[in-house]
């Protein structure tokens, strides 16, 4: 597993798509350690495209707090405003601890703050406005 791991954190500072869709079906396969789909999840945020965000959103609602977290660390800063209602609603109810971390619902509330500042576009390689 740990070299699994370690090459979700390579494939982010990878160029071009190929890596990208490789990090969107790491960040779905349920079979995959919630670890290596967790780094999937935080990885995306640097190389992401406009289905980037469903998968994000989708895996809001994932069994394991690690992906939870990630994905709305990621959502956060994309600042896809539609994450918006499953983000609050995590933030209310998720008190899940993420090791090293903090619980989901208190990255759900800072994914929403970030959502919620004035910036143009998401990025300039997927070009979603917030």
């Amino acid at each position: 597993m740990h070299n699994r791991v370690e090459a979700a954190y390579a494939l982010g500072a990878m160029h071009g798509s190929a890596r990208t869709i490789a990090l969107e079906r790491s960040l779905s396969d349920k079979s995959e350690s919630p670890q290596v789909r967790a780094f999937a999840a935080e990885a995306l945020v640097v190389i992401h495209r406009k289905v980037t965000h469903g998968v994000l959103l989708r895996n809001l609602k994932d069994s394991s707090a690690e992906v939870r977290f990630w994905c709305a660390y990621a959502l956060g800063e994309i600042q896809d405003r539609k994450a918006l209602s499953t983000l609050r609603r995590l933030a209310e109810n998720d008190n899940r601890a993420v090791k090293g971390w903090w619980t989901v619902s208190k990255e759900a509330r800072d994914g929403i703050t970030n959502i919620n500042r004035d910036r143009r576009l998401c990025c300039m390689s997927c070009g979603t406005r917030p």
